[in-house]
Protein backbone atom coordinates (compact mmCIF):
# COMPACT_ATOMS: atom_id res chain seq x y z
CA UNK A 1 0.00 0.00 0.00
CA UNK A 2 1.08 3.63 -1.06
CA UNK A 3 0.69 6.43 2.09
CA UNK A 4 0.47 8.77 -1.01
CA UNK A 5 0.42 8.51 -4.62
CA UNK A 6 3.50 9.06 -6.94
CA UNK A 7 3.14 8.33 -10.48
CA UNK A 8 6.63 6.57 -10.95
CA UNK A 9 5.71 4.29 -8.23
CA UNK A 10 2.49 3.40 -8.88
CA UNK A 11 3.35 2.27 -12.35
CA UNK A 12 6.27 0.49 -10.54
CA UNK A 13 4.09 -1.75 -8.53
CA UNK A 14 1.19 -1.81 -11.32
CA UNK A 15 3.58 -4.35 -13.48
CA UNK A 16 5.35 -6.18 -10.66
CA UNK A 17 1.95 -7.04 -8.83
CA UNK A 18 0.17 -7.49 -12.25
CA UNK A 19 -2.43 -5.32 -10.70
CA UNK A 20 -6.04 -5.85 -13.36
CA UNK A 21 -8.41 -2.99 -11.58
CA UNK A 22 -7.49 0.85 -11.25
CA UNK A 23 -9.71 3.64 -9.94
CA UNK A 24 -8.12 7.47 -9.13
CA UNK A 25 -9.28 10.73 -9.02
CA UNK A 26 -8.59 13.18 -12.64
CA UNK A 27 -5.32 14.72 -10.52
CA UNK A 28 -4.04 11.23 -10.14
CA UNK A 29 -4.26 9.94 -14.53
CA UNK A 30 -2.67 13.92 -15.29
CA UNK A 31 0.34 12.46 -13.08
CA UNK A 32 0.44 9.52 -15.11
CA UNK A 33 0.10 10.91 -18.00
CA UNK A 34 2.65 13.03 -17.76
CA UNK A 35 5.36 10.26 -17.39
CA UNK A 36 6.92 9.14 -20.24
CA UNK A 37 5.80 6.40 -22.43
CA UNK A 38 8.74 4.31 -21.19
CA UNK A 39 7.41 4.40 -17.43
CA UNK A 40 4.02 3.71 -18.61
CA UNK A 41 4.63 0.15 -20.52
CA UNK A 42 3.43 -1.61 -16.95
CA UNK A 43 -0.19 -0.45 -17.08
CA UNK A 44 -0.55 -3.02 -19.78
CA UNK A 45 -2.08 -5.01 -17.09
CA UNK A 46 -5.02 -3.31 -16.14
CA UNK A 47 -8.46 -4.41 -17.30
CA UNK A 48 -10.51 -1.81 -15.68
CA UNK A 49 -9.50 1.68 -14.68
CA UNK A 50 -12.07 4.10 -13.50
CA UNK A 51 -11.96 7.60 -12.81
CA UNK A 52 -14.51 10.24 -10.59
CA UNK A 53 -13.90 12.35 -7.37
CA UNK A 54 -14.09 15.18 -9.25
CA UNK A 55 -14.77 16.87 -12.78
CA UNK A 56 -13.38 14.80 -15.41
CA UNK A 57 -13.19 16.87 -18.71
CA UNK A 58 -13.74 14.77 -22.22
CA UNK A 59 -9.80 15.85 -22.96
CA UNK A 60 -8.38 14.11 -20.24
CA UNK A 61 -10.96 10.84 -21.13
CA UNK A 62 -9.29 10.81 -24.73
CA UNK A 63 -5.94 11.23 -23.47
CA UNK A 64 -6.18 8.21 -21.06
CA UNK A 65 -7.43 6.11 -23.85
CA UNK A 66 -4.96 7.61 -26.56
CA UNK A 67 -2.53 6.79 -23.94
CA UNK A 68 -3.72 2.97 -23.45
CA UNK A 69 -5.75 3.19 -20.31
CA UNK A 70 -9.51 4.03 -21.58
CA UNK A 71 -11.16 4.99 -18.08
CA UNK A 72 -14.87 4.53 -16.98
CA UNK A 73 -16.69 7.16 -15.26
CA UNK A 74 -17.66 6.36 -11.27
CA UNK A 75 -19.43 8.54 -8.71
CA UNK A 76 -19.37 7.33 -5.26
CA UNK A 77 -19.05 7.90 -1.18
CA UNK A 78 -17.84 6.14 1.54
CA UNK A 79 -20.90 5.92 2.54
CA UNK A 80 -22.09 4.06 -0.70
CA UNK A 81 -18.90 2.82 -2.66
CA UNK A 82 -19.75 3.09 -6.16
CA UNK A 83 -23.08 4.55 -6.21
CA UNK A 84 -23.22 5.86 -10.28
CA UNK A 85 -20.74 4.35 -13.30
CA UNK A 86 -20.80 4.78 -17.23
CA UNK A 87 -19.16 2.77 -19.52
CA UNK A 88 -16.11 3.71 -21.23
CA UNK A 89 -17.86 4.15 -24.47
CA UNK A 90 -20.47 6.07 -22.28
CA UNK A 91 -17.94 8.19 -20.56
CA UNK A 92 -16.55 9.31 -24.39
CA UNK A 93 -20.20 10.09 -25.46
CA UNK A 94 -21.53 11.90 -22.88
CA UNK A 95 -19.26 14.21 -22.01
CA UNK A 96 -19.91 14.94 -18.19
CA UNK A 97 -22.03 12.23 -17.30
CA UNK A 98 -21.15 10.01 -13.96
CA UNK A 99 -23.64 7.83 -15.36
CA UNK A 100 -26.57 5.40 -14.03
CA UNK A 101 -26.97 3.61 -11.21
CA UNK A 102 -25.69 0.51 -10.26
CA UNK A 103 -27.93 -2.49 -10.07
CA UNK A 104 -27.67 -2.88 -6.83
CA UNK A 105 -28.71 0.69 -5.32
CA UNK A 106 -32.07 2.99 -5.99
CA UNK A 107 -31.57 6.39 -6.83
CA UNK A 108 -33.04 9.23 -7.07
CA UNK A 109 -33.09 13.33 -7.08
CA UNK A 110 -35.02 15.13 -4.31
CA UNK A 111 -35.81 18.91 -4.68
CA UNK A 112 -35.62 21.39 -1.91
CA UNK A 113 -39.33 20.83 -0.57
CA UNK A 114 -37.84 16.91 -0.45
CA UNK A 115 -39.91 15.64 -3.30
CA UNK A 116 -38.40 13.68 -6.53
CA UNK A 117 -37.39 15.70 -8.91
CA UNK A 118 -38.87 13.95 -12.21
CA UNK A 119 -38.40 16.36 -15.19
CA UNK A 120 -35.43 16.13 -17.14
CA UNK A 121 -32.51 18.98 -16.61
CA UNK A 122 -33.73 20.03 -13.05
CA UNK A 123 -31.38 19.90 -10.25
CA UNK A 124 -32.15 17.81 -6.99
CA UNK A 125 -30.27 16.25 -4.20
CA UNK A 126 -29.15 12.56 -5.25
CA UNK A 127 -30.50 10.22 -2.42
CA UNK A 128 -30.05 6.71 -2.10
CA UNK A 129 -30.89 3.34 -1.07
CA UNK A 130 -30.52 -0.35 -1.03
CA UNK A 131 -27.78 -2.93 0.15
CA UNK A 132 -24.77 -0.37 -1.22
CA UNK A 133 -25.65 2.41 1.76
CA UNK A 134 -23.73 2.35 5.03
CA UNK A 135 -25.62 0.75 8.27
CA UNK A 136 -24.35 3.66 10.26
CA UNK A 137 -21.58 6.62 10.93
CA UNK A 138 -19.80 4.93 14.03
CA UNK A 139 -21.11 6.31 17.72
CA UNK A 140 -22.65 9.10 15.93
CA UNK A 141 -26.22 8.54 15.90
CA UNK A 142 -27.21 12.36 15.58
CA UNK A 143 -24.96 12.37 12.43
CA UNK A 144 -26.47 8.68 11.26
CA UNK A 145 -30.25 10.19 12.06
CA UNK A 146 -29.74 13.18 9.05
CA UNK A 147 -27.84 11.76 6.48
CA UNK A 148 -30.99 8.68 6.33
CA UNK A 149 -34.00 10.70 6.81
CA UNK A 150 -37.02 8.52 5.42
CA UNK A 151 -34.72 5.59 4.64
CA UNK A 152 -32.92 7.55 1.75
CA UNK A 153 -28.98 7.87 2.29
CA UNK A 154 -28.64 11.71 1.35
CA UNK A 155 -25.33 12.39 -0.51
CA UNK A 156 -25.02 16.09 -0.67
CA UNK A 157 -24.33 16.06 -3.51
CA UNK A 158 -26.51 17.87 -6.33
CA UNK A 159 -27.12 16.25 -10.01
CA UNK A 160 -29.29 16.94 -12.92
CA UNK A 161 -30.72 13.87 -14.89
CA UNK A 162 -31.00 13.32 -18.51
CA UNK A 163 -34.20 11.76 -20.39
CA UNK A 164 -32.30 8.44 -20.61
CA UNK A 165 -31.39 8.28 -17.22
CA UNK A 166 -27.85 9.46 -16.94
CA UNK A 167 -26.97 12.07 -14.06
CA UNK A 168 -24.80 15.01 -14.61
CA UNK A 169 -23.06 16.56 -11.53
CA UNK A 170 -23.41 20.00 -10.86
CA UNK A 171 -21.63 20.49 -7.22
CA UNK A 172 -22.26 19.92 -3.50
CA UNK A 173 -25.17 21.78 -1.34
CA UNK A 174 -21.68 23.15 1.03
CA UNK A 175 -20.22 24.19 -2.10
CA UNK A 176 -22.64 26.02 -3.96
CA UNK A 177 -23.23 29.84 -2.96
CA UNK A 178 -25.99 32.32 -3.84
CA UNK A 179 -25.35 35.32 -6.54
CA UNK A 180 -27.20 38.32 -6.42
CA UNK A 181 -30.27 35.61 -5.16
CA UNK A 182 -29.30 32.87 -7.77
CA UNK A 183 -28.08 29.73 -7.12
CA UNK A 184 -24.29 28.87 -8.28
CA UNK A 185 -23.26 25.64 -8.58
CA UNK A 186 -19.00 25.70 -8.70
CA UNK A 187 -19.16 22.53 -10.57
CA UNK A 188 -20.58 23.85 -13.98
CA UNK A 189 -18.36 27.46 -13.71
CA UNK A 190 -15.38 24.94 -13.43
CA UNK A 191 -16.33 22.80 -16.05
CA UNK A 192 -16.41 25.91 -18.69
CA UNK A 193 -13.16 27.19 -17.29
CA UNK A 194 -11.51 23.44 -18.03
CA UNK A 195 -12.69 23.71 -21.28
CA UNK A 196 -10.68 27.07 -21.89
CA UNK A 197 -7.71 26.17 -24.40
CA UNK A 198 -4.65 27.49 -21.89
CA UNK A 199 -6.60 26.32 -18.37
CA UNK A 200 -4.98 23.14 -16.95
CA UNK A 201 -7.35 23.08 -14.13
CA UNK A 202 -9.75 25.24 -11.89
CA UNK A 203 -11.27 25.45 -8.90
CA UNK A 204 -13.98 27.49 -8.24
CA UNK A 205 -15.54 28.66 -4.42
CA UNK A 206 -17.84 31.79 -3.60
CA UNK A 207 -16.62 34.42 -1.05
CA UNK A 208 -18.79 37.41 0.17
CA UNK A 209 -19.38 40.56 -2.25
CA UNK A 210 -21.01 43.65 -0.73
CA UNK A 211 -23.48 44.11 -3.97
CA UNK A 212 -24.12 40.50 -4.49
CA UNK A 213 -23.97 38.83 -1.19
CA UNK A 214 -21.66 36.29 -3.00
CA UNK A 215 -19.28 36.02 -6.03
CA UNK A 216 -17.53 33.15 -7.44
CA UNK A 217 -13.39 33.16 -7.34
CA UNK A 218 -11.88 31.09 -9.72
CA UNK A 219 -8.45 29.74 -8.80
CA UNK A 220 -6.54 28.45 -12.00
CA UNK A 221 -3.66 26.50 -13.15
CA UNK A 222 -2.52 27.65 -15.96
CA UNK A 223 -1.59 24.94 -18.91
CA UNK A 224 2.86 24.69 -19.54
CA UNK A 225 3.82 27.20 -21.37
CA UNK A 226 0.88 29.69 -20.71
CA UNK A 227 0.13 32.77 -19.47
CA UNK A 228 -3.90 33.58 -19.55
CA UNK A 229 -5.11 37.35 -17.78
CA UNK A 230 -7.63 37.64 -15.53
CA UNK A 231 -10.02 39.13 -17.73
CA UNK A 232 -9.39 36.90 -20.61
CA UNK A 233 -10.51 34.04 -18.60
CA UNK A 234 -13.32 36.18 -17.43
CA UNK A 235 -14.13 37.04 -21.48
CA UNK A 236 -14.26 32.98 -21.82
CA UNK A 237 -16.77 33.00 -18.89
CA UNK A 238 -18.81 35.56 -20.73
CA UNK A 239 -19.22 33.59 -23.72
CA UNK A 240 -20.52 29.96 -21.99
CA UNK A 241 -22.13 31.18 -18.71
CA UNK A 242 -25.02 33.56 -18.07
CA UNK A 243 -23.66 36.98 -16.18
CA UNK A 244 -24.30 36.20 -12.19
CA UNK A 245 -22.26 32.75 -12.82
CA UNK A 246 -18.84 34.96 -14.38
CA UNK A 247 -16.42 34.69 -11.31
CA UNK A 248 -15.86 37.75 -9.49
CA UNK A 249 -11.98 37.42 -8.92
CA UNK A 250 -9.29 34.91 -10.77
CA UNK A 251 -6.09 33.87 -9.29
CA UNK A 252 -3.67 32.01 -10.67
CA UNK A 253 -1.76 28.81 -9.22
CA UNK A 254 0.93 26.75 -9.99
CA UNK A 255 -0.99 24.19 -7.71
CA UNK A 256 -3.78 23.40 -5.47
CA UNK A 257 -3.72 22.12 -1.75
CA UNK A 258 -4.96 18.10 -2.16
CA UNK A 259 -5.71 15.83 0.13
CA UNK A 260 -3.52 12.51 0.01
CA UNK A 261 -6.14 11.32 -2.62
CA UNK A 262 -5.47 14.10 -4.98
CA UNK A 263 -8.87 15.93 -4.38
CA UNK A 264 -8.29 19.76 -4.21
CA UNK A 265 -8.77 20.93 -0.34
CA UNK A 266 -11.03 24.40 -1.57
CA UNK A 267 -11.26 26.02 1.88
CA UNK A 268 -7.71 25.96 2.19
CA UNK A 269 -7.12 28.36 -1.33
CA UNK A 270 -9.31 31.11 0.18
CA UNK A 271 -7.50 30.89 3.43
CA UNK A 272 -4.25 30.61 1.75
CA UNK A 273 -5.26 33.78 -0.60
CA UNK A 274 -6.27 35.71 2.38
CA UNK A 275 -2.79 34.86 4.43
CA UNK A 276 -0.80 36.01 0.88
Amino acid sequence: MHPRFDARLACRDIARLGVSKFLGVPTVYRALLALPDSQRQGLSSLKVCAIGGEQVTPELLLACRQAGFTARQIMGQTETSILLWASEEESLQRPGSVGRPVFHAEVRLLGEDGRPVNQPGQVGEIVARGPVVMKEYWRDPARTERALKGGWLHTGDLARRDADGYYYLVGRFRDMYISGGENVYPAEVERVLNAHPQVEESAVVGEPHETWGEAGHAFVIPRPGQEPSAEDIRDYCRQHLAAFKVPGRVTFCRQFPRTPLGKVRKFLLLEENRLA
